[in-house]
């Protein structure tokens, strides 16, 4: 297995930032950042179509290497390391419910071009 370091770049970085509501990533990791659509829908009003468009081809990016089972991927900023197949999964669920949540939020906005999506 692979060591993957991976730094989560923005604007995806802000995103999951302005989710961090339930605690702090420092101490309980993806658990300390909210999915919820409002919130991440809330993000998405705030910085427009270009970085939401960034955020989501970062993500699809991130899942596509953490999807990788030959990578053992580390995340200092979202406090996660994939040690073993539940770690693996439960960052896939975490980052899947943040893709949700983009594409929704996206598809909401009938000003934005879905083509660029």
């Amino acid at each position: 297995m692979m060591d993957v370091t991976v730094e989560i770049p923005s604007p995806l970085r802000e995103c999951i930032i302005a989710c961090e509501v339930v605690c702090v990533r420092g101490c309980c990791g993806i658990d300390a950042v909210s999915t919820d659509r409002d919130l991440i829908d809330a993000w998405c009003r705030e910085v427009g179509p270009d970085a939401t468009i960034d955020a989501h081809r970062q993500l699809a990016d991130l899942i596509d290497l953490v999807e990788d089972r030959s990578n053992l991927v580390t995340s200092t900023f979202l406090n996660h390391r994939t040690i073993n197949d539940a770690a693996r999964l439960e960052l896939l669920n975490f980052l899947a419910a943040f893709e949700v949540g983009l594409s929704d939020s996206f598809a909401s906005r009938a000003s934005w071009s879905i083509e660029d999506f």
